[in-house]
């Protein structure tokens, strides 16, 4: 089919999808042959109209947004196509990630996929891709790859997208006699302040926060039964303030400090996780080299996806 008669074909498509009808589960276009089922295609459409800017396209643009829809489901089949012809076989735990996923997303939004004309083996596809992206990543430049990244790279590259630190509060608020939660008074905020300013200088010269954190639980009553234990966190971890990260990384490794967030205060000392937590590093090794070499895995997979060829099944 001809260029102008596939982006006609493809407007109607946009059009039906926004009137709310569901997507038929037939395929929506084949791609080198292999076919693209309506739910996979609508996924993608429905994706671009939402979030314009992340596929580079004018809010509303439907023509462009169908292009989009096209291009991924492309791109999809030509990744698959390339793993299979080089022998490339996606890893186990990434299939599991993958399943588990789709199996996650559709208990919580299966009625909306339903409305897309999705099925649960699109929804699993859709993420499968997204697996084989990570699997040609660590093909090409995990351990042993054509392109292996450095490992002092990557360690480095962690220590920047990561913070780790030891680290336990004092809270801000109390229980009144009703057992409402209340903030402390001015005079109770400023003690609890300059005690943990104080215990800050003391970790600072030498004191172990494990004693300092004794201490302190022993005036709220409580028993230490194991000693700190270290965090890593990446900056945007919903679990914690907005500022919380930088605060943190303004700390050099081993220093002390004292940090505000969410009602408490953190006596909170950096630990450095490249030097000390060799297991730290290899359980966030993956996602580190994810965040490396996927741009780089991702203009591969456009340039093959530009290769293959659609034509409209509808």
């Amino acid at each position: 089919m001809r260029r102008k008669a596939w982006l006609c074909a493809l407007l109607v498509l946009t059009l039906l999808c926004l009137s709310g009808c569901k997507a038929q589960q037939t395929p929506a276009l084949t791609v080198d042959g292999v076919p693209v089922s309506g739910g996979v295609y609508q996924y993608y459409l429905h994706d671009a109209l939402r979030h314009p800017a992340q596929y580079a396209i004018t809010e509303g643009d439907e023509p462009a947004a169908a292009g989009q829809a096209e291009t991924r489901c492309r791109q999809l089949v030509a990744l698959d196509a390339y793993l299979k012809e080089n022998k490339i076989t996606v890893r186990a735990d990434l299939k599991r990630d993958a399943v588990s996923q789709a199996e996650g997303q559709w208990a919580l939004f299966g009625a909306h996929y339903r409305e897309l004309g999705m099925t649960k083996p699109d929804l699993t596809r859709i993420l499968m891709f997204d697996a084989q992206k990570k699997q040609l990543v660590q093909t090409l430049f995990g351990t042993g790859g054509k392109h292996e990244v450095a490992l002092q790279t990557l360690k480095e590259s962690f220590s920047k997208l990561y913070v780790g630190f030891k680290a336990f509060e004092g809270a801000l608020t109390k229980q009144n006699e009703q057992g409402e939660t209340v903030e402390l008074s001015k005079a109770e905020q400023k003690a609890l302040k300059e005690s943990f300013r104080q215990m800050a200088n003391r970790a600072n010269s030498g004191t172990d926060l494990d004693a300092l954190f004794a201490e302190y639980s022993e005036t709220q009553g409580l028993v230490v039964v194991s000693p700190l234990s270290v965090s890593i966190m990446k900056d945007g971890d919903p679990m914690y303030d907005a500022d919380f990260f930088s605060q943190v990384s303004a700390l050099k490794p081993g220093e002390t400090g004292v940090i505000e967030s969410t009602g408490s205060l953190y006596l909170l000392q950096r630990v450095d996780i490249t030097a000390s937590d060799d297991d730290a590093f290899e359980a966030y090794r993956d996602e580190v080299l994810y965040r490396e070499k996927m741009a780089d895995v991702e203009q591969r997979v456009a340039k093959l996806g530009e290769k293959a060829v659609a034509e409209s099944e509808n």
